[in-house]
């Protein structure tokens, strides 16, 4: 049962993080997907590039997960880009399930429904998100771990050497540092001080051989001075980095870009505080590992300087089975059962309300669809599943399944908001191939050289080259006097509060020629005219 059960999560899950996919890159995608385009072009390298150029923050690994699937399609697209992270992802709920599923099936399937009603999950699981590799290795080393305690079957322990490998391949040092102390302390808090010593010194060992590896394949492809960004990037910078947040950064954020599964666990911590670390039942200890799973994570992550949120995405699967203990507990009474009763309520509401303020937006213009075949489709979709709410909620109201059910209904509401409303509308703001496509247009009537004035090459730049379906080597210049001394012809791309501020000097002797967006940036296409 729990393999059907599984399979079934992993199909549903690569459907849900494939299906109504952006038709470009955008965004942060951006980045990944230049890389697996000059990838796809010049072949695999231990580094992803840019312009030609090794890029430091990342092994090639993720990136040559992409070449592999676009091989068959003979180009790099959003769908190729992303099934990847999809099928990683999908991975993840099963594991989620699998370890709530020690438990009771219950237990797992509500875990799952919560991880999908978390928006930064979800919207990195539809994304290029190197962060869902860890997090499938830091599941899969817990749910190693835990099992082999449960079950007794200890042998399971030495494969966790090597999800650590795989993980660091690829994510770099952050990829084997946050599985490797998630298990180290997993045993250090259940006392087996012999596997807390035998993991600790082979994590070490571990990430010091992997960090060699990644010495030598950088010095290989770029030399002394590649590896010393190398280390910057992917070490020393994200120590001792600019972006520095408060130390309580990751907790205060998760409620946010975690929501709703990060509140529920936290409520959950705070109700049980005192029954979660006596350990008074299974369950409560089952809790308790989470729980410390959960603050390696948040705390080990508070310690470096540079932070961003994805960072943290390795303890989601334990939030959201932490959470969803909300729903597996059967006191009829106090706190939890009442937030239970009032977000089930909401997710049999959800639907409809979800259909009411979809069409009063769409009829105030406050909402853009792509189509109004698009639009027919979201409205026509929630009303079956606002349908659907009302008729199970009165079949099934004495059975033990109608909770699970309403959270489906409620979870699939909200993956059509995500889908079929939030991701167009973003790609509507940040869309860039239009603009792409005028310019290529007036290059190819007359070739010339392209060039991004005060336009970082990893930044806006990033987004144009993406949807280019040729490659190009363009240039990057900072100084206003620069664009006079280029070989005519040039085609010049500038945002538009830089290209009003250009000197008077320079703008008798340039021409205006187009104008659009870099994602949600105004930029002006202009041509010099020495007199």
């Amino acid at each position: 049962m729990l393999d059907k059960d599984s399979f079934a999560i992993f199909l549903v899950g690569v459907v849900i993080f494939t299906i109504g996919l952006s038709p470009e890159f955008i965004g942060f995608d951006c980045r990944f997907a230049v890389f697996a385009q000059e990838m796809f072009r010049n072949g695999p390298t231990f580094f992803p590039t840019t312009y030609g150029q090794p890029y430091p923050d990342y092994p090639g690994t993720s990136t040559f997960m992409i070449y592999l699937v676009s091989l068959p399609f003979g180009k790099v697209t959003p769908f190729t880009a992303i099934l990847p992270t999809g099928l990683v992802s999908a991975l993840i709920l099963v594991v989620i399930y699998r370890i709530g599923a020690m438990q009771s099936r219950k237990w797992g399937f509500s875990a799952v429904l919560l991880a999908l009603f978390t928006k930064e999950f979800l919207g990195l699981s539809r994304s290029i998100s190197i962060d869902q590799y860890t997090t499938l290795a830091t599941a899969l080393c817990f749910y190693i771990a835990y099992s082999s305690t449960v079950y007794n079957k200890q042998k399971r322990l030495i494969y966790i050497p090597f999800l650590l490998i795989a993980s660091f391949a690829f994510r770099g040092p952050i990829g084997l540092v946050i599985p490797a102390g998630v298990i180290c302390v997993y045993h250090l808090y259940k006392r087996e001080y012999k596997k807390f010593a035998l993991m600790a010194s082979l994590s070490a060992i571990l990430l010091a051989i992997c960090s060699l590896l990644l010495v030598a394949a950088a010095k290989h492809q770029g030399g002394d001075e590649f590896v010393k960004k190398v280390i910057e990037m992917q070490v020393t910078g994200r120590i001792n980095g600019n972006a520095r947040h408060w130390i309580g950064y990751y907790f205060t954020e998760s409620f946010a870009r975690y929501f709703i599964s990060f509140i529920f666990a936290v409520i959950v911590f705070i109700v049980l505080f005192k029954k979660i670390f006596k350990r008074e039942n299974d369950e409560y200890r089952f809790l308790s590992v989470l729980v410390v799973w959960i603050l390696v994570v948040l705390i080990g992550m508070s310690i470096p300087s540079t932070k961003k949120i994805r960072y943290v995405l390795p303890m989601i699967p334990a939030v959201a089975l932490v959470a969803s203990y909300m729903f597996i507990n059967q006191i009829q009474d106090g706190i939890l059962f009442n937030i239970k009763r009032k977000f089930l309520q909401f997710c049999s509401w959800f639907p409809l309300g979800t259909v009411v303020v979809i069409t009063l937006w769409a009829i105030n213009g406050k909402i853009v669809f792509l189509s109004k075949i698009h639009f027919l489709t979201v409205i026509l979709i929630t009303i079956i599943l606002a349908i659907a709410a009302w008729v199970l909620s009165l079949r099934l109201k004495d059975s033990k399944s109608k909770d699970l059910v309403l959270m489906a209904i409620g979870v699939a509401t909200f993956i059509v908001i995500i889908v079929g409303v939030n991701e167009p509308i973003n790609y509507y703001n940040n869309s860039t191939k239009p603009f792409v496509t005028e310019v290529e247009n007036l290059r190819s009537q007359e070739h010339g050289e392209l060039v991004f004035y005060k336009i970082g090459s990893d930044s806006e730049a990033i987004k144009f080259m993406t949807n280019l379906d040729k490659p190009a080597k363009p240039q990057f210049i900072n100084i206003s006097d620069d664009i006079l001394k280029h070989q005519i012809p040039a085609y010049f791309i500038a945002m538009k509060s830089d290209f009003e501020e250009l000197p008077k000097s320079v703008k008798q002797q340039i021409k205006q020629v187009g104008m659009g967006k870099i994602g949600k940036d105004d930029c002006i296409l202009f041509i010099c005219q020495l007199k």
